[in-house]
């Protein structure tokens, strides 16, 4: 099994109601973890702002990316246990005080909200949230859009909706290690078009080719 199975939390067995209440929190770096971004997400980004072919994405990738890290659990094939792998990634780069996205406008909407991330668009159906009940718990703390998700107006989603998009996630991010793999973990060969003075963080100053 190249990944880990995806169950889903007792919590979530039912289905939730869940409805973004527009508090900004998800869109901010600052102690709420990293924004990734693939291949799809980049090119339907950067044709949205009008970034045409590879110079696009260069250009791009030099306003708005960084390099971060994510783990990725993956099986030889034929082997019984597997192993963390830490993964170089795309990620955006936060701005200001607060390290808020820099598509974040007023009122604290999304500017480009047709074309953002998948992850964005699958918040809160994340792999590491719907299989942890600590996890749920946690986020819904800080996230008024989890807080009462049995009855808080929001829209309705099913459990084999909820499976979809965090299974979804597992198929992007399966796709990406492999090509990763494929490539030694060269990130530069994996996105030719990537600029070499893209920040990168501390953690993998020593994988990065």
């Amino acid at each position: 099994m190249p990944t880990k199975e995806i169950k889903i939390s007792k919590l979530l067995e039912n289905g939730i109601y869940f409805q973004c209440k527009m508090c900004g929190r998800c869109c901010r770096g600052f102690d709420e973890g990293e924004v990734y971004l693939y291949l799809d997400d980049i090119k339907r980004l950067a044709e949205k702002l009008n970034l045409k072919g590879k110079k696009g994405l260069r250009k791009f990738a030099e306003k708005y990316l960084k390099i971060t890290s994510n783990t990725f659990y993956w099986v030889e094939p034929g082997e019984k246990s597997g192993k963390n792998y830490k993964v170089p990634t795309l990620g955006f780069k936060f701005i200001g005080d607060d390290e808020h996205c820099e598509f974040l406008g007023e009122d604290n909407r999304c500017t480009i909200y047709d074309a953002a991330p998948f992850q964005c668009h699958s918040f809160p159906f994340w792999q590491m949230m719907v299989s942890s009940p600590k996890n749920i718990k946690e986020y819904s703390e800080k996230c008024p859009g989890l807080r009462n998700m049995n009855n808080n107006g929001g829209r309705f989603y099913s459990r084999e909706e909820i499976y979809q998009w965090a299974k979804k996630e597992q198929e992007i991010e399966l796709e990406y290690f492999l090509k990763m793999k494929e490539n030694n973990f060269d990130i530069y060969k994996v996105f030719p078009w990537l600029p070499r003075n893209l920040p990168i963080d501390e953690d993998l100053k020593g994988l990065i080719f």
